[in-house]
């Protein structure tokens, strides 16, 4: 009788265990599908070459994805492992870097940056390191001389702007090496406005926080990076966009015109941008940062709530989302971080554009979920549209108890 029991309790086990995994396949099967039939009609919307999507839930990546082409002229397939343009996403990386710095008390955010980079130039008014973290130093950002040779009123005019003009163009197809020179092409040049009276987004800022982060470690931005940032959250794919350098996967670059009309991106060399916005990666390794990130790997608690809390407090940040919130702005923007819109929950990371490619990571506190799609275009608009799709597929089903524990991580590519 007793073996009998035992028998049938065993039978039992065994019958749950099959209707679990099948259960899981199912459901596994049908998140996964809509997560492809929204990047393939995503593509076909928008005429985006290719997109990358990675999902990270609880500290794991539960989903890595590839659609799309990496190369058109050459019909080659993106995949998970595809290398894009991260643009200004790294302005999350530099930014962390930089508050590690200060969590060590190797850099003061408060004191004028010419003691850690002195190849920046004194001005009318002291700049602090926490002014250029937070946009409000009064560096410009990229100017639009197009604009202003418009409004020329004289020869005069269009020469000063020129003479403005070219060293910007040619720091575009220069390639740089070091953190000091691409200050060149900007340095000189006035402030906006008085440092911290005011909030304009600027790139060449964060350049000048290479420098300093250079000055305040003694070493190297690019060992530091690698060092204290990738190789902490196992991020193998991510490595310097060098224009010369022969990099496997590397993604072939883009840019949407109007009606969907694809040609080749402008040519850029991206180095002069780097602690801004110089690298390639992947989704996947978007993901690995911003788990590693939010779990503390790099800097303490109190300095993850400083970062990702909007540096110029406005009541804005639940409410209806745009397309512009893909657009940084000084009320949802933090030390490096940028914040977006939801009716319901607070998000925050970054996003970026650049000739060639487009990128989006973000983290959502409140359901531990880590979303990042990037794509070889510059035109794409889809930074928040397709997230938000994204993120309603996982939050619309019981996801954390759907994957098994011997298969919590999804692979595909090109399905």
């Amino acid at each position: 009788m007793g073996k009998q029991i035992r028998f049938g309790l065993i039978f039992l086990l065994f019958t749950n265990i099959l209707f679990a995994q099948t259960n899981f396949k199912k459901v596994a099967k049908s998140w996964q599908d809509s997560i492809s039939k929204i990047a393939r009609a995503e593509i076909i919307e928008t005429g985006t070459p290719s997109l990358q999507i990675a999902i990270g839930l609880k500290g794991k990546i539960i989903y890595e994805n590839a659609f799309g082409f990496a190369d058109i002229e050459n019909n080659i397939k993106a995949t998970i492992e595809t290398k894009y343009r991260t643009a200004s996403v790294a302005k999350w990386w530099t930014s962390t870097l930089t508050m590690m710095l200060v969590n060590n008390s190797k850099l003061d955010l408060d004191i004028p940056i010419q003691r850690y980079c002195q190849h920046y130039p004194q001005k009318n008014w002291d700049i602090t390191t926490r002014q250029i973290l937070t946009h409000t130093s009064g560096i410009r950002h990229y100017a639009d001389y197009d604009a202003e040779l418009s409004k020329a009123k004289s020869q005069a005019d269009t020469i000063e702007i020129n003479k403005r003009r070219y060293p910007d163009l040619l720091g575009m197809f220069t390639r740089y090496t070091d953190m000091t020179n691409p200050l060149n092409n900007f340095k000189q040049d006035s402030l906006l406005f008085k440092p911290g009276s005011s909030w304009e987004y600027s790139s060449n800022g964060y350049r000048v926080l290479g420098c300093i982060i250079e000055g305040a470690s003694g070493l190297s931005y690019r060992a530091m990076i690698k060092n204290q940032i990738f190789d902490k959250a196992g991020m193998t794919n991510t490595v310097e966009d060098d224009a010369w350098a022969i990099i496997p996967k590397r993604a072939s670059g883009y840019l949407i015109k109007d009606k969907k009309e694809i040609r080749r991106a402008d040519m850029r060399d991206v180095s002069e941008n780097l602690p801004a916005g110089g690298f390639l990666s992947t989704s996947s390794d978007l993901v690995r940062f911003a788990m590693s990130f939010v779990s503390g790997k790099f800097v303490d608690m109190e300095t993850i709530k400083k970062m990702t809390t909007p540096y110029i407090m406005k009541d804005t940040l639940k409410s209806v989302s745009t397309w512009r919130d893909a657009i940084p702005s000084k009320q949802k923007y933090g030390y490096g971080v940028m914040l977006f819109n939801d009716n319901e929950t607070i998000k925050f990371g970054h996003n970026g554009r650049q000739d060639g490619g487009s990128a989006i990571v973000y983290y959502v506190p409140e359901k531990d979920l880590t979303i990042a799609v990037m794509t070889n275009a510059k035109g794409w608009n889809g930074f928040i549209s397709l997230t938000k799709k994204i993120e309603k597929v996982i939050t619309k089903i019981d996801i954390e108890n759907s994957i098994d524990s011997k298969q919590n991580k999804l692979r595909t590519t090109n399905r």
